[in-house]
């Protein structure tokens, strides 16, 4: 199950990995699955280390467009090259001695199986790999899940890690060469000018805009030719927590939006905008520290109550009723009604997940009678064109509204005559095509 808030994750991987060129170029998709897969990994996968066993993810293909962030529809129709691709991805563990030399090298896969089925992903994690993860507690470098997950190109991914490797450091250098062989690309973009356009200067654009780094870059040249790039990188700049003063209590109007942090002053203001008395700078400043400590459901609960039994000053009641907590019940029915709301709102949410997860399985189906279709010799591909030919004709008033049923109906009158179990994909090509119930003429 797919964790609501994965993205908050810190990944610490070894240093030998980061450091480990990528024997073939990767996609977008395919590091990012796997950067997410290394997220996952725990303390009690050693066992798994220890057994040689590999970790199995298995994925909806819902989780899965969630995780890669794309739509539902393209990972059902990429399923089969996502699968197959992803298996071929390896890195390159390399040995070498004081003069530069490789002396040893193994070519390490990461997902040694991939399945898709039935709407259900499952690949198989490298134990070898894994232990690059797992219960390592040195030469280690650590990332906020988030910032690998937020850029769109798998240099700019690769280049992220490997900057940051070094940035108490603040600088690193690398070959062209050998920054080419990071990303897999080795015989690539043989122009540097065409390197650096579609590689360097868009990934480190990436990272400044996506991540806590501040990069930049300075060549060096042998001659007119580039050979070295010497990058700097820097954290970047946070901006700090609003704080509050005396002064600002001084300049506010009635509205509590001046006296509050930025967070936290629209909730505070759309409860107080239907108070017409003013309030002390007393009771504002008690209202803002009781936010913070007893949350926004606190203070609704006791402006409720206070504006309710208030029979003059609505001012001093409001600040004794924060003080003696008089708003008990009121501030349990407030939380029995977010309760019962965020309930409401997960049983939509399961509801939309099942919706999704049958749609998966219905565009699965359909896949499936594609691509036998293909296999067909083109006489009969046009034996069943007639077929449809012959029922938009006959039932030509019914079906003109359909505009894509030209196309699709061949395949329904193919998946109907071959004797194979075709429900769920007749009811896919009816329900997600033509928007009816189907049934054999």
């Amino acid at each position: 199950m797919l964790e609501k808030n994965y993205m908050k994750k810190i990944v610490r991987q070894h240093n030998d990995y980061i450091s480990a060129p990528y024997a073939v170029e990767l996609t977008i998709h395919e590091i990012k699955l796997i950067e997410f897969m290394i997220s996952e990994s725990r303390d009690l996968d050693k066992k798994l280390i220890n057994n040689n066993q590999n970790k199995e993810f298995v994925f909806t293909a819902t989780e899965l467009s969630n995780i890669l962030n794309t739509s539902l529809s393209r990972i059902v129709t990429d399923a089969d090259k996502l699968s197959e691709n992803i298996t071929q991805k390896r890195i390159i563990e390399k040995k070498i001695d004081e003069s530069g030399n490789v002396i040893d090298f193994v070519y390490i896969p990461i997902i040694t199986f991939a399945k898709y089925s039935k709407g259900l992903f499952t690949f198989s994690f490298n134990c070898y790999i894994l232990r690059y993860f797992v219960d390592i507690n040195q030469n280690f470098t650590e990332f906020e899940l988030k910032h690998l997950m937020s850029m769109s190109s798998p240099y700019a991914i690769k280049l992220y890690k490997l900057l940051s490797q070094y940035k108490n450091i603040k600088n690193r250098s690398f070959t062209v060469d050998g920054l080419k062989e990071q990303f897999g690309i080795p015989n690539k973009y043989s122009q540097y000018s065409d390197f650096k356009k579609y590689v360097l200067d868009s990934s480190v654009a990436q990272i400044i805009a996506k991540t806590d780094l501040h990069v930049s870059y300075n060549e060096i040249k042998l001659g007119r030719r580039v050979v070295k790039l010497a990058f700097s990188m820097t954290l970047q700049d946070k901006l700090p927590p609003l704080e509050l003063t005396n002064t600002t209590y001084d300049v506010i109007d009635v509205k509590l939006s001046k006296i509050t942090q930025e967070t936290h002053n629209q909730e505070i203001n759309n409860l107080i905008s239907n108070i017409e008395s003013n309030l002390s700078v007393k009771t504002k400043k008690f209202i803002a520290k009781l936010h913070q400590q007893k949350g926004i459901e606190f203070i609704e609960a006791s402006i409720k109550y206070a504006t309710k039994n208030a029979k003059s000053n609505l001012d001093k009641y409001l600040y004794d009723t924060l003080t003696n907590e008089w708003a008990e019940v009121e501030l349990q029915k407030i939380l029995d009604k977010k309760t019962d709301e965020q309930k409401r709102l997960e049983a939509i949410q399961q509801k939309q997940k099942q919706e999704q997860q049958r749609k998966a399985e219905l565009e699965e189906a359909k896949l499936t009678i594609q691509n036998t279709w293909n296999e067909l010799s083109q006489k009969e591909q046009d034996q069943f064109t007639q077929q449809a030919n012959t029922i938009l004709t006959k039932h030509q008033k019914k079906l003109q509204i359909f505009q894509t049923i030209a196309n699709d109906l061949p395949l329904c009158c193919y998946a109907i005559s071959n004797n194979q179990s075709y429900d769920k994909a007749i009811e896919g090509f009816c329900t997600t095509i033509l928007g009816v119930s189907f049934k054999s003429t």
